[in-house]
């Protein structure tokens, strides 16, 4: 059985590898405390409510799990927040909101800083016992530049460039790392960000459960093996 950290573990996809991974024990963190404590709770979890933009958040959170478990032996980084809209559209009702600076900020605070953050401080955990991995929910914006989502683009494409400069350094020390990079997901991440998508293009899109079955696929592979970067995309989202 493998202690394993899902950021993000409210909702969408990280709910999703929460209810897959039946046979790890899991560590859970989601600033969603609601839906935190009961998908905690159907999976029999332990739960974390934290901020990942958050560094003080993060090191209280991480000092209390180095107190109670001898090892982790994954990450999996699921947190983050979806942002769109051209630079000449972000004065339009459907995209103002969604643009202000703040909110930029904090979309770039989550997803490349939050991430940085969480392999920053399990690094030496990692380190000193030896081994570990790390599991990046990235995206396809991290693979590709997509017009219409510059922030967004900005933000997973910083996490992915992040993973690259890191590997090398990180399997000097055992541990691997992956970036899986999905396509469209029908969750509610974009009706969160009040950008609801019409039902015609979610349709076109992957199941939170074919994410993570990408996830448990990587997760399972013999240690020896590492896959730096997969992409996951629904046949008729293209």
């Amino acid at each position: 059985m493998k202690n394993v950290i899902i950021t993000g573990a409210a909702n969408g996809v990280g709910k999703a590898i929460a209810n897959l991974l039946k046979e790890e024990n899991k560590i859970l963190i989601d600033i969603d405390e609601n839906n935190l404590k009961q998908i905690a709770k159907k999976t029999n979890s332990k739960y974390y409510v934290c901020d990942v933009s958050d560094d003080k958040q993060i090191i209280g959170i991480m000092d209390d799990i180095k107190k109670n478990y001898e090892k982790i032996d994954c990450l999996i980084n699921c947190a983050g927040m979806w942002i769109s809209g051209d630079m000449s559209k972000t004065e339009k009702p459907i995209y103002k909101e969604m643009n202000e600076l703040a909110r930029i900020k904090k979309v770039i605070d989550t997803n490349v800083f939050g991430t940085i953050a969480m392999i920053k401080t399990i690094f030496p955990i990692m380190k000193k016992q030896g081994y570990g991995q790390i599991i990046n929910v990235n995206s396809q914006s991290g693979v590709m530049c997509e017009p219409p989502f510059p922030i967004y683009n900005a933000s997973k494409t910083g996490a992915s460039a992040f993973r690259k400069a890191i590997q090398n350094d990180l399997a000097q020390n055992n541990i691997k790392i992956t970036d899986v990079c999905p396509g469209l997901i029908q969750t509610d991440f974009y009706k969160r960000a009040n950008n609801e998508l019409p039902e015609s293009v979610m349709n076109t899109g992957l199941t939170p459960e074919d994410v993570a079955n990408t996830v448990k696929f990587v997760l399972n592979l013999a240690h020896e093996i590492t896959i730096p970067s997969i992409e996951v995309r629904h046949i008729k989202n293209y």
